[in-house]
């Protein structure tokens, strides 16, 4: 690992149930949010587990509430904010936001709606997060239409940047009224931002559309504004797969004939636990396990523990990971 080890081993223990926790987020006061991908958003403070708000999510193929972030101002403005896949047109997708009030989620207020979720099973997206310029950024796949992912007027395959009410920022890369903020994109999920401004993002690998293999050559991808990751004229290290040439700029991480299914990611922070220092991590879905990349994110160094859906680190320092059923504490 690349960090020192100063506060002994971390210990991995059991935090609190939870069904198929797709999402962790943080508020101020120290509780910690997550979203079950059935349609319900608690809160867990230590003791105690309450519901926060709910949703009417699809569940069908990889839909579902996907996505959870907590306002970068949250202790002024008490905004919580959900990406989910909706059960009345599961062709759509949207971005609500809620006021807490008293633990509870009050003035539902949809900020983006109609995000396509295709026709199929697959490639919805679905992660949101503040960046350190106070802006939304979510993810979305390409639905399984793989060509969107490299048009810039296309929301499929993308990462999305929005103002905090849902209005597209003056200053995005493709057009003052284009959400667009990266393209090139197969199905990213992980969406981390770390302490320099870096934005990395989780993208899963082929699975034979498009004349790809039927696994492995998932990615982490730095992204940059009007970056491009280029999918689908290229994936893994650079195997050409459409048009004259690889668009873009190529993952600093692919795993090659191994499958992981990336997930949840965040950073390490400089007081995270001892030998995760710094480090990009990521839970892999496939493998059940916290993987673990240089800071950099270009070199895959030894496992973490058990995690499949996502990760954050809590106002402790500690890791909190989650899989199918429960959310775990990894510190010391």
């Amino acid at each position: 690992m690349s960090g020192t080890a100063q506060r002994g081993s971390p210990q991995f223990t059991a935090y609190v149930a939870a069904d198929f926790a797709t999402a962790l987020a943080w508020s101020p006061d120290g509780r910690l949010f997550y979203a079950e991908r059935a349609g319900t958003i608690r809160t867990f403070d230590g003791k105690t587990s309450r519901v926060f708000a709910t949703v009417s999510a699809s569940t069908s193929g990889e839909r579902g509430l996907l996505g959870l972030a907590v306002s970068p101002s949250f202790q002024s403005d008490h905004f919580v904010y959900a990406f989910y896949s909706r059960a009345d047109d599961e062709s759509r997708q949207r971005v609500v936001r809620w006021t807490d009030q008293g633990g509870s989620g009050a003035r539902l207020t949809t900020i983006i709606d109609n995000l396509p979720a295709g026709d199929d099973c697959c490639h919805k997206g679905g992660r949101l997060a503040f960046g350190p310029d106070d802006k939304l950024y979510v993810t979305l796949g390409e639905n399984h239409v793989a060509a969107e992912a490299q048009r810039s007027t296309n929301l499929r395959g993308k990462v999305l940047r929005y103002n905090p009410d849902g209005s597209v920022p003056g200053d995005n890369p493709f057009g003052s009224s284009n959400p667009v903020w990266a393209i090139g994109l197969r199905n990213p999920f992980g969406l981390a931002f770390s302490a320099d401004g870096r934005l990395f993002v989780t993208d899963n690998g082929p699975t034979g559309d498009a004349g790809t293999p039927g696994s492995g050559w998932d990615e982490v991808d730095q992204v940059v504004r009007g970056g491009n990751s280029q999918w689908p004229t290229c994936y893994g290290n650079g195997i050409h797969l459409q048009g004259s040439q690889c668009a873009g700029t190529p993952p600093t991480y692919q795993s090659g004939n191994s499958t992981l299914v990336p997930t949840g990611a965040t950073f390490v922070s400089a007081q995270g636990p001892a030998g995760y220092v710094g480090d990009f991590v990521f839970c892999s879905y496939d493998q059940s396990r916290l993987k673990v990349l240089s800071p950099d994110g270009t070199r895959l160094l030894p496992d973490g523990p058990r995690c499949q859906l996502d990760v954050k680190e809590g106002p402790d320092h500690a890791l909190y990971m989650s899989d199918t059923s429960a959310i775990y504490r990894f510190g010391a």
